[in-house]
């Protein structure tokens, strides 16, 4: 069930209503909204993950984390009370992004198993602390992969839910935040054989988080949840794990962040666009044949620079030519 950050208010918008049954019905609410994808190195990762000094220039690692540099990064391993750390060294800085995940969760358990692993975009970093391995009380949006129920639910499990944090809420483990759950779908991402996990978190400031899952097939992505949300300025991306008296393996695969830009009709903040759509067409949508008044200025000039050029030319020939007369009629006379 899904439901908005706080329990504090009776009424739940009317949009949100709508956002969240479209995203339990499988529809798309940011399809054909982005334009193209630039990739972002700076927020980007995969094998071999560290250079020659055992360091990566744009990402730190901490706590239990290892790296094979040949598959993972693993926050975890399947061992009792351990806590890893992966984040980004330089916050985000574009307004809308897509983040593609690839993980894996798996270990020698059948039944018991646990606790999960978080993905975190946040205004603070490299805190360890109760959460999934990270701070508590923090400020942004943390992302949950839980594979331990600690209380009783309607749901299934495993469960994937998103909390937006406002610095001052702490995260609920008795009853595994449900409280505090912004969004969330059960789907199992645990164990699943030969067929890469992924995740795949898409951000349209002002407008909405889409989170979609690829856990059964290559290329077959599942809806988790789509939800209106507005996120912090700047934040940096995070993966964290813990493990308790349960444990799994947690593994950070590849990590791909792109800028996205949107299409025309959905850019917000471009006050001039429609100005600026109408001054290069005709009015009946066609290109405008005339040039435009910056680009006969500018014809002009070079015009004028050229004729200024020409007419030095020929004033420094006629210098010449008469220096030359001058000094011939001077060597006859002497």
């Amino acid at each position: 069930m899904l439901r908005p950050l706080t329990t504090l208010s009776l009424a739940v918008p009317l949009f949100l209503s709508w956002t969240v049954i479209a995203a339990e019905a499988g529809e798309d609410g940011l399809a054909g909204m982005i334009e193209k994808t630039i990739p972002l190195r700076t927020h980007s990762l995969a094998a071999p993950y560290v250079d020659s000094d055992l360091q990566n220039r744009w990402w730190d690692f901490g706590g239990s984390a290892i790296i094979n540099t040949n598959k993972h990064v693993r926050l975890t391993q399947d061992r009792p009370s351990e806590q890893g750390w992966l984040w980004s060294r330089m916050p985000l800085s574009v307004s809308n992004w897509q983040i593609d995940v690839e993980f894996k969760v798996d270990g020698k358990a059948h039944n018991m198993f646990g606790d999960g692993f978080a993905i975190w975009i946040a205004k603070d970093r490299a805190n360890i602390g109760p959460v999934f391995g990270s701070v508590d009380y923090f400020t942004g949006l943390g992302l949950f992969f839980d594979t331990y129920s600690n209380s009783r639910h309607s749901y299934q499990w495993p469960r994937v839910t998103a909390m937006l944090g406002d610095g001052k809420t702490q995260y609920d483990h008795d009853h595994d935040n449900e409280a505090h759950e912004l969004a969330g779908c059960s789907e199992n991402f645990r164990r699943r054989g030969d067929t890469p996990t992924k995740v795949r978190l898409t951000y349209v400031k002002g407008k909405m988080l889409q989170v979609k899952l690829q856990t059964k097939n290559v290329n077959e992505w599942t809806m988790c949840f789509e939800t209106p949300v507005d996120l912090p300025e700047s934040p940096y991306i995070g993966f964290t794990a813990a493990t308790g008296d349960v444990s799994d393996n947690h593994d950070i695969i590849s990590v791909n962040t792109f800028s996205a830009t949107l299409r025309a009709q959905y850019r917000t903040d471009q006050v001039p666009l429609a100005a600026e759509t109408n001054q290069g067409r005709s009015g009946k949508g066609r290109p405008s044949t005339k040039p435009s008044s910056g680009g006969g200025a500018a014809g002009w000039f070079l015009f004028i620079l050229k004729g200024i050029g020409i007419l030095a030319f020929i004033a420094f020939a006629i210098a010449a030519f008469r220096t030359y007369s001058a000094q011939k009629k001077s060597r006859r006379h002497w």
